[in-house]
């Protein structure tokens, strides 16, 4: 007769160990590298889609403008979960296909947002005199626009890192993740794989609680610093003391 030793709780760890005896703890704490690179890299990457596209449509016009408006209500109204997991099928799991698929895919609302930034910025009258001085659009858009963006782009760059960890771990909860990146995202997928919610299934459950936990703080963590930033570079909307 074969004889099988399974350690539960904390036998092993201050988390406990999973169905297959690994650590939880450290499964969290190694994760976390990966999904902050996912969030950090996939934000980075659709906020400078958003910057330029946004400030080549709203300096611009016209033509460009309409054109670039038209491919950015067209991503809008495209729905963005189904788009991703047909993206992953036919790209492949690695993570740098899973990253440069949430950056590309989240650039829509940046852009509409530098836009009318850029509509109104370029009519003020120290571009105007850019223009008259001979400034080429190279110059204006670089010396005079940009640096009345920055502050834009810090704030949505750090409000829009909680949503793409929040992507990587859905997909990796649906298995359109690499199972051989350890991330939080993989940690809810091994949960659903070996059923450890059901009632059915000896194993254990509450392995799902510290990377929920984990996204979730993450999360808040970024949004709380997406507010400071937003108050700090607006002095409209601090607080009275």
């Amino acid at each position: 007769d074969q004889l099988q030793l399974q350690l539960l709780g904390t036998a092993w760890g201050l988390f406990g160990t999973d169905n297959h005896g690994r650590d939880i703890w450290s499964e969290v704490v190694y994760g976390s590298r990966i999904s902050l690179l996912v969030g950090l890299t996939a934000a980075g990457i659709g906020i400078g889609l958003g910057l330029l596209i946004g400030m080549m449509a709203g300096f611009l016009g016209k033509v460009v403008d309409q054109a670039l408006m038209r491919f950015t209500d067209m991503m809008l109204v495209i729905p963005g979960l189904p788009l991703l997991i047909v993206l992953v099928a036919v790209l492949g799991q690695r993570l740098i296909n899973l990253i440069i698929i949430i950056g590309f895919l989240g650039w829509m609302g940046f852009a509409r947002i530098v836009r009318s930034q850029v509509l109104s910025l370029k009519e003020r009258p120290y571009v105007e005199a850019a223009r008259a001085s001979g400034a080429g659009s190279g110059r204006i858009m670089y010396r005079h626009i940009f640096p009345n963006i920055v502050s834009l782009t810090y704030v949505n760059l750090a409000l829009a890192v909680p949503g793409a960890i929040l992507t990587e771990a859905a997909l990796a909860f649906l298995g359109l993740s690499d199972p051989s990146v350890p991330s939080w995202g993989n940690m809810f997928s091994d949960v659903q794989q070996s059923q450890a919610l059901s009632s059915f299934h000896p194993s254990p459950w509450w392995w799902v609680i510290p990377p929920g936990i984990a996204i979730a703080l993450i999360s808040l963590s970024f949004v709380l610093v997406g507010y400071a930033l937003d108050e700090i570079f607006n002095p409209k909307l601090r607080r009275r003391r």
